[in-house]
């Protein structure tokens, strides 16, 4: 469960390290540009694949579907917001992208944790995956949150949060002992869905009001990311 931890933590890393960065607006841009090639890549390289090897095609749609009206509620809930650079949008994608990657480490989490106690090496291998990837998505908490004025301290918990969602899926596993294989792919979808919404619906709206080699560079980033924690998690 250490180990979980510790890997979990590389969402806060990410975190902190926007928060070192003193060119606002650049970093902000990269990070959102990176979040997106990051998750882009995630969504049809591990999330899917990840699904299908628990549950059929038709119920992966279902349970997708099921996680993208979900996010869909809350984004009606959330007050009105424009696809700008303003803070209200920034700090919007940040809140729906915290929502969908607590449920997302939190599986992750799960899985880590049994890796690690079947086979050790494995584990860590797959844990190196789950923290290269983490980093960017940290990243783009940090900024969104600070781009909406929060002060440090308070990004620095609200992405403590997030990070230790990989811990208590780890801990949860410890508790029941094993869960099943089809409430695991459950769950994948259901990510799979939220991951979809912010994508398509917030990320890449977002990505049209930005400087577009910032946008480039990041995509470039976020794909070598993804590349190196796939080696990782298929070793």
């Amino acid at each position: 469960m250490f180990i979980t931890f510790l890997f979990g933590l590389t969402i806060l890393l990410g975190t902190i390290i926007i928060l070192l960065f003193k060119r606002k607006k650049k970093i902000s841009e990269l990070s959102i540009s990176i979040a997106f090639s990051v998750l882009f890549c995630l969504i049809f390289l591990e999330v899917i694949p990840h699904t299908l090897e628990h549950i059929d095609y038709l119920s992966m749609i279902m349970y997708a579907l099921i996680g993208f009206i979900l996010l869909k509620l809350l984004d009606i809930f959330i007050p009105d917001h424009e696809h700008s650079n303003h803070k209200e949008h920034v700090f919007h994608i940040g809140l729906m992208s915290s929502i969908a990657l607590i449920i997302h480490n939190f599986i992750e989490g799960m899985i880590l944790y049994s890796t690690l106690n079947k086979t050790f090496n494995l584990g860590i291998l797959l844990g190196i995956g789950i923290g290269l990837h983490n980093i960017p998505l940290g990243m783009v908490i940090g900024s969104t949150l600070k781009d909406a004025k929060y002060n440090k301290l308070k990004i620095i918990l609200i992405s403590l949060v997030i990070s230790l969602s990989t811990f208590v899926g780890s801990f949860v596993i410890y508790l029941i002992g094993d869960i099943s294989q089809y409430f695991i792919g459950v769950m994948f979808a259901i990510t799979l869905g939220m991951l979809i919404y912010i994508v398509f619906f917030e990320l890449l709206e977002h990505l049209k009001h930005q400087n577009k080699n910032n946008n480039i560079t990041g995509f470039i980033i976020g794909a070598i990311i993804i590349c190196i924690s796939l080696i990782f998690h298929h070793h």
